[in-house]
């Protein structure tokens, strides 16, 4: 978007999709049932552009529970193309911003290795120490990119974080939200989800929603 006055560079890439309604019981046959459908559950993926830096924001792997090797061929396939479709280069990305370490948000990330990756202080802590070098972490508030900001907002996982994007005189605020809010129709629900094993906390979910629609103009789920 970069258009009048709203002189954004946010480009969504790709666009997340959810394997269950908000109103719905867990299933893993319906799981199952839309991934044959297509449907595969990976995050969005979104690109913040300025002066010096290309950052990515998540890598929205499909599939996620599928560990075979034409699962991440076809995953790494599908995100490749998409760079291509806007002419970019995995080696043009200069900066990585992982949401929180759940397998849909960071299953391409190999695929970056000329970038720096980012995440939250208190995610990168919890990371394997195989991983953890690899990570510089970041503080709410930090600068990851010019107008743009790291906002903690937990309750999927405690490290789960967004990042807020405002153009030149802050009329316009741009939150990129990873799994924090999940949909819009997960949102008008009041749902959150749970399904996940490191669910964090119900309160804090609910808390991190409230910051995001104050903080933000336009949310990108």
């Amino acid at each position: 978007m970069n258009t009048g006055t709203w002189d954004l560079h946010v480009k969504v890439l790709k666009i997340g999709s959810c394997t269950i309604d908000p109103l719905s019981a867990f299933s893993s046959f319906k799981i199952n049932l839309n991934y044959q459908m297509g449907i595969g559950g990976g995050s969005t993926v979104t690109l913040i552009k300025d002066e010096k830096n290309l950052l990515l924001i998540d890598t929205g792997y499909e599939k996620e529970t599928d560990f075979s090797q034409t699962n991440d061929e076809n995953n790494w396939k599908l995100l490749n193309s998409l760079l291509q479709l806007h002419r970019i280069r995995p080696s043009d990305i200069t900066k990585l911003f992982i949401t929180h370490f759940h397998r849909n948000h960071f299953g391409n990330i190999e695929y970056f290795s000329n970038a720096k990756w980012y995440c939250y202080q208190s995610a990168h802590a919890a990371l394997k120490l195989s991983m953890k070098d690899k990570f510089i972490p970041l503080n709410e508030g930090d600068q990851i990119a010019a107008h743009t900001t790291l906002l903690h907002t937990p309750g999927h996982t405690p490290g789960h974080s967004s990042l807020i994007c405002v153009n030149e005189n802050k009329s316009v605020r741009v939150a990129i939200c990873g799994d924090a809010i999940i949909n819009l129709s997960w949102l008008q629900a009041g749902q959150v989800w749970k399904y996940n094993s490191d669910f964090y906390d119900l309160d804090a979910a609910k808390l991190s929603i409230t910051r995001l629609l104050s903080e933000a103009d336009i949310i990108i789920p």
